[in-house]
């Protein structure tokens, strides 16, 4: 017998292979050369941007340090209002002292001076002069006749001395002063644009990339590759990025060198390409082997059918019947008992029984007795019953018992708490239907005897034993809840929503018990308004350090458990407290800030992992706890916390005095008024101003509640001598009148 089968199949998919895996190769190549693209485009991007970023950061810092100084120098107001105290000239020598500090504030400052509307001088680190004499005498005549305040220019040449032939090329910083009118002069911070082709060109790499920088006329003002960086038009390789700064107007293009790309896009065309052919080649050399080997028991198969299709063609003179009627009628009969065995085994008992399961207590599917039975009687379960009762068991800790054990070995503890289940009822009499019906609950279907009392308490006595026994052999425990008993198939869900419901109170009711239907209905929707102004009281007494916070979160506490709040209830206040803490927190410094940073995540794990009130409670004391000994501790080390307490100690109790104010506090404590408003802030994360119409509106409050004084007298006891300011102040805090406050109480 010859081999055309052999090479039937070896050609009729050889040249499909050879068809297939050379478009893939090419698909391949494209495939990943345009993923290489992108990815050189999005790192190019990445990079522009870094550089873009960083100049900007540079011309920021150097900016708001300058506003700083602008603020808070009383020697640059001094200046421009040229009202020097003491010897003028060493008052000018202190000026030019303090701009020598502030060019060497940054690295990037190459000169800085002052200009005087008044008399129009002009003072910088080396000379004090007239405007008319100044080597800058243009670019302050065109800054004094711009309306904007503040200018970051173009590029630029600069010079101070006119007589002098030393010119530098900058950009420049104007800052009219005040910042507000512009009236009484300009600030001009010169930066150095060597510097700054110095960093980007540090940043970059010339023989990868290239990066070039235009201001917004379309000039350049430097690229990498050219000699220090400094402009010039030089070949450049493919451009993949342009990025427009908001702040400096410039645009930074960059791109990779060609030379670079050339190489890149060579090797890889070359090795993928040759790493192809060779596959294809490789790949035909295996279909061979493999269709020979294949082939043989084809090839036995063939023989034998060619030799029984002679067999029963040698009575039949003329008639050779061909090989594929042979394979055509097994094949047919194959089908045939296939599927007589597919419609015996199309539904799969263990998963039909667990969904029937679920549409029965969840109430998806509604069935009556006569359904019900059937399903029952199908899926080889009991369908007799007198009473029936739902109960679901819930594994505490559930993420503990995730880290504990394998997923292998967790399967095989809920496979033993479900014939603990099984084995735990029958010695009752109780005949049960337990599957799991989420990861960490396995419900169950108690069906008992007529009598209701009876059934009730042999269910209690089941639950109660699994979970002793759990108790006593697993590394784990459990909480189970169970439903009302129930008469009518159809009520089955109220009984397994009711205990699905007393599970939601596990947190107050206790874990590793059994929580009966009964202990939640005297359970209701819960008004969490009322809780809202003891947590803002506490956040603020945290913010304060002030150690009423302890009794605030002891309190909030013990209502919870007392008001029996479900799970979902205690996390929802828990998330406002934290939301009211952090807002809090954000008004202090930034050293304490991080602290709070650092156990915010902390708090919200213990939000997520807890299983009683007592675990909630125990973990946020202890680690607000913690964060408060710190933020004393900072407190403390510093040089102004014991003045600070002293001044709230004051306010708190002269509140009523209608002439307290920073200034008052100055003077009773020796202090500058700025200086005390600034420490203020940084002490307690409030302005003085603020704290200060707290502590009247809070004590306005509580006099409109319980005393019957007329609200001008009540104005005059916070500390108000007009009855229409204290009405303004009270309604800017609460959002009603005095008047319309006592009537809401």
């Amino acid at each position: 017998m010859t081999k055309p089968w052999f090479y039937r199949l070896l050609f009729s998919y050889l040249p499909v292979f050879f068809m297939i895996t050379s478009v893939l190769i090419v698909l391949i190549i494209l495939s990943i050369s345009q993923l290489s693209k992108k990815e050189a485009e999005n790192a190019n991007k990445t990079y522009a941007l870094h550089i873009m970023q960083s100049v900007d950061y540079a011309l920021k810092t150097i900016d708001e340090y300058v506003i700083k100084e602008l603020q808070t120098n009383e020697r640059i107001d001094q200046f421009f209002d040229n009202k020097f105290e003491g010897n003028p000239y060493y008052s000018a020598y202190e000026v030019t002292e303090l701009i020598r500090g502030m060019m060497n504030y940054n690295k990037f400052i190459d000169s800085v001076y002052f200009y005087r509307v008044s008399d129009q001088m002009v003072i910088s680190p080396n000379t004090m002069i007239t405007a008319d004499r100044f080597g800058d005498k243009m670019f302050i005549e065109e800054m004094m006749k711009s309306p904007s305040q503040y200018q970051l220019t173009n590029q630029r040449v600069f010079k101070e001395f006119a007589e002098m032939d030393q010119r530098k090329v900058v950009i420049s910083l104007v800052r009219k002063i005040p910042l507000l009118s512009g009236q009484k002069g300009i600030v001009v911070v010169n930066i150095s644009m060597e510097s700054i082709v110095r960093m980007v060109g540090d940043m970059s790499n010339s023989k990868i990339s290239f990066i070039e920088v235009y201001d917004p006329e379309g000039k350049q003002l430097m690229a990498s590759g050219n000699e220090d960086g400094a402009a010039g038009f030089k070949k450049r390789g493919s451009e993949l990025t342009r990025i427009h700064s908001s702040y400096t107007n410039w645009e930074y293009r960059s791109g990779l060198n060609d030379d670079y790309l050339f190489t890149f896009t060579s090797v890889f065309s070359y090795v993928w390409i040759g790493l192809g052919l060779v596959m294809v080649v490789l790949g035909g050399v295996w279909m061979t082997y493999v269709t020979h080997r294949n082939y043989r028991p084809i090839q036995l198969i063939m023989s034998r059918i060619h030799a029984y299709s002679e067999l029963k063609s040698m009575g039949v003179e003329g008639k050779k019947q061909d090989e594929f009627q042979y394979i055509d009628r097994a094949i047919r009969n194959l089908m045939e008992l296939s599927s007589r065995y597919e419609k015996q085994h199309e539904e799969d008992i263990v998963f039909r029984r667990r969904h029937f399961f679920k549409e029965w207590l969840e109430g998806s599917r509604a069935v009556d007795y006569e359904d019900w039975k059937a399903e029952m009687n199908r899926l080889q379960l009991p369908s007799g019953f007198g009473q029936l009762a739902a109960a679901v068991i819930e594994m505490d800790k559930y993420m503990e018992v995730c880290r504990m054990f394998s997923h292998k070995d967790q399967e095989l503890l809920k496979f033993v708490l479900s014939r603990v289940v099984y084995e735990t009822a029958e010695p009752l009499g109780l005949t049960v239907w337990a599957e799991w019906t989420a990861t960490h609950r396995l419900s169950v279907v108690l069906f008992a005897d007529e009598n209701a009392k009876n059934s009730e308490k042999l269910a209690a006595n089941l639950c109660e034993n699994v979970r002793s026994w759990v108790e006593q052999h697993l590394h784990f425990r459990i909480t189970l809840g169970v439903g009302h008993v129930v008469g009518q198939v159809q009520e089955l869900v109220h009984s397994y929503e009711a205990a699905v419901h007393v599970l939601r109170f596990k947190s107050t009711l206790g874990t590793n018990r059994v929580l009966y239907h009964w202990e939640s209905e005297a359970s209701s929707e819960k008004e969490m308004y009322k809780h809202l102004p003891l947590v803002k009281s506490l956040a603020q007494s945290f913010r304060l350090g002030d150690k009423g916070w302890k009794q605030a979160l002891e309190q909030i506490f013990t209502e919870l458990k007392v008001g029996l709040f479900s799970y979902d209830e205690i996390r929802n206040l828990m998330n406002y407290l934290i939301y009211h803490l952090h807002r809090e927190m954000m008004e202090l410094s930034a050293e304490l800030q991080e602290l709070w940073q650092i156990a915010l995540p902390q708090l919200n794990d213990a939000i997520e992992q807890f299983d009683t009130i007592e675990e909630l409670y125990a973990a946020w004391f202890q680690m607000l706890e913690e964060v408060s000994q710190r933020m004393t501790a900072i407190r403390e080390d510093r040089s102004t916390h014991a003045v600070m307490n002293q001044i709230r100690t004051y306010v708190e109790t002269h509140y009523a005095d209608p002439e307290l104010s920073l200034t008052s506090l100055s003077e009773q404590f020796q202090l500058h008024a700025s200086h005390v408003s600034r420490a203020f802030k940084e002490e307690f994360g409030e302005k003085f101003v603020d704290y200060l119409v707290k502590i009247r509106m809070e004590q306005a409050k509580k006099l409109l509640q319980s005393s019957r004084y007329s609200v001008q007298d009540i104005g005059g006891m916070v500390g108000y001598t007009h009855a229409i300011s204290f009405i303004r102040a009270f309604k800017k805090y609460t959002g009603v009148t005095p008047g319309d406050y006592r009537k809401q109480e």
